[in-house]
């Protein structure tokens, strides 16, 4: 089966649409709206990271904890107000679900 488009592109995308209420959730906390409009989204890095271990408490059997692989993405969208945002995602929790750990407002003009 030929594709259309290189893999990376298409994972890309399925990562995005994956994070697509994370990143909605960050915009609507940063800018206070209840409807956040962005478009040009794009990933541009993929950190893997490793937990401290912690020796001086139990391990719990729990993801990016104690010691565990977790990931760090950094997303650059556009908005509609010629700013852009990046945006510090980790799941570096014990449910492994992405949040927002940071982001950068930047003027296009």
């Amino acid at each position: 089966m030929a594709y259309s488009e290189p893999i990376e592109n298409l994972i890309e995308a399925s990562l995005l649409q994956q994070l697509h209420p994370v990143i909605m959730t960050a915009l609507r906390n940063i800018y206070k709206e209840e409807y956040s409009q962005y478009g040009c989204e794009r990933i541009i890095s993929i950190n893997e990271r490793l937990t401290i271990k912690n020796t001086d408490h139990r391990a719990r059997p729990v993801d990016a904890i104690h010691g565990a692989k977790y990931f760090e993405i950094t997303i650059v969208v556009c908005r509609t107000d010629a700013e852009n945002v990046e945006l510090i995602l980790k799941n570096d929790t014990a449910t492994a679900q992405y949040y927002l750990s940071g982001y950068k407002i930047f003027s296009t003009k």
